[in-house]
């Protein structure tokens, strides 16, 4: 099985940390298992850019040394392609 940012994130997290992405990203277990399994897009990690932002910014209040925050356009092929996106990494430069 292929690994991808939110198979590594759920496997390195804490019980409680996991919960509180749940929490925070307004979503369910169910769900993030499915986007780290890769369900329906062989192994690779897909969800909505509302819920890849969402998971963004959870991921990134939860971070911790040995657990890196998952940038959006890991889960989303729609953000890893967005002119915006790109330009807003630039900025940050």
């Amino acid at each position: 099985m292929k690994t991808n940012a939110m198979r590594t994130w759920l496997a390195n997290a804490k019980k409680a940390e996991v919960e509180k992405l749940v929490k925070m990203a307004k979503t369910s277990l169910g769900t993030l298992r499915q986007i780290a399994g890769g369900y329906r897009t062989e192994g690779e990690a897909r969800t909505t850019p509302e819920k890849a932002r969402a998971v963004e910014i959870a991921t990134h209040k939860l971070a911790r040394e040995g657990l890196a925050p998952i940038l959006r356009e890991e889960l989303c092929p729609a953000c890893s392609q967005c002119e915006y996106q790109k330009l807003c990494k630039e900025k940050t430069k």
